[in-house]
């Protein structure tokens, strides 16, 4: 190595050094203390009580108590993720009151409790992505009413029920993505009158959330995004709620082109984006239109179901409708010679007995 390559190296690791983090994580750090990727099993309780951030991204924290942040009530911002954490016990925010930011992703939570959360009253923005979460109690996040943005992508969630989401008067931003979300319950996302963008998108939705979205059409929701689902058709009222959000994605669903979406495709007129994103996919889907766009590649004669396809075939097989009408003729014959004979009968009984 030359001297030249020496000096260089020397300058990088100078110029490294100064633009690192300036606060250890010790007593000595002031109002930032950087505490990641030091195996720390616990919160160190050794830090000055009037930092406003610490990071401790990295560690092997597995439990979160109350009295692990007790000391340091000034919190604004606190770094917990690619940790091992997966008990948060009642409390453990509870001195946190200025807290505004909280990371826990990649952690190995696998329910959210009602309890969890309490004290975060400034809290703005909750990361809980790439954990293992499977559940959510209603109100869970009724204690952090100054919520901007809240992001549990990539867990395993696989119902929304009602009340999940109450008191977020001020929630912007809503990630649900990468999870298993089959069912949503009508009034999971009432009164979220501020939410800006949804992310919906590579679940298993199966139905179009119409009840759940008609809560949000008073809103400011211009962001949605519905793809990579398994949702088969749409209903008529769908088009007024899809075109009322300025930006949609709901590409990539088994879209069964047959009768059902005959009205939601009668209301389309190629003035939205969404429209051209629909494309039919089988088995439900007529073969002869498969793979096509239903906004300007399908006519309304070829949305048919299988049910109305076999009743008009039984209905026009060859052969069968002399059969009928000959049957029916038959019939008819039958009854008048009866009827006839009965008449007769009456009249011949009548005379007979006025003779008498």
């Amino acid at each position: 190595m030359t001297n030249t390559m020496k000096r260089m190296l020397v300058l990088l690791l100078i110029i490294s050094g100064g633009t690192g983090p300036t606060a250890a994580c010790s007593s000595s750090c002031s109002s930032e203390c950087y505490c990641n990727s030091r195996n720390l099993s616990n919160v160190p309780q050794d830090l000055p009580t009037g930092i406003t951030h610490v990071n401790l991204d990295g560690n092997a924290i597995t439990t979160l108590s109350q009295s692990d942040f007790s000391r340091y009530s000034s919190l604004k911002t606190l770094y917990l993720p690619f940790n091992q954490i997966s008990i948060i016990n009642s409390g453990a925010f509870y001195s946190l009151t200025r807290l505004t930011t909280l990371d826990l992703g990649y952690n190995h939570l696998t329910s959210l409790q009602t309890d969890m959360f309490v004290g975060l009253d400034n809290l703005q923005y909750l990361y809980l992505h790439h954990n293992n979460i499977h559940s959510i109690e209603a109100g869970t996040f009724s204690t952090t009413p100054q919520l901007r943005s809240l992001e549990i992508q990539n867990n395993r969630i696989g119902t929304v029920a009602v009340g999940t989401f109450v008191n977020l008067p001020r929630l912007r931003f809503l990630y649900l993505n990468y999870n298993q979300i089959s069912t949503i319950a009508a009034g999971a996302f009432v009164n979220l009158s501020q939410l800006l963008r949804l992310y919906l998108y590579h679940n298993r939705i199966d139905i179009f959330p119409s009840d759940l979205l008609s809560n949000l059409n008073s809103s400011r929701l211009s962001y949605l995004r519905l793809f990579d689902n398994q949702m088969e058709t749409l209903p008529p009222t769908a088009y007024g709620i899809l075109a009322s959000v300025s930006t949609v994605n709901i590409d990539n669903n088994p879209w069964q082109c047959d009768c059902r979406m005959l009205p939601f495709k009668q209301r389309m007129n190629g003035s939205h984006l969404f429209e051209n994103e629909i494309r039919c996919a089988g088995p439900g889907s007529p073969a002869n239109i498969t793979g096509k766009r239903l906004l300007d590649e399908v006519s309304p004669e070829d949305m048919i179901c299988e049910e109305e396809a076999t009743v008009s075939f039984n209905s026009s097989t060859p052969g069968d409708s002399d059969a009928g009408r000959s049957s029916g003729s038959f019939f008819q014959s039958v009854f008048l010679s009866a009827f006839l004979g009965a008449t007769v009968g009456t009249l011949f009984t009548l005379t007979v007995f006025t003779s008498i």
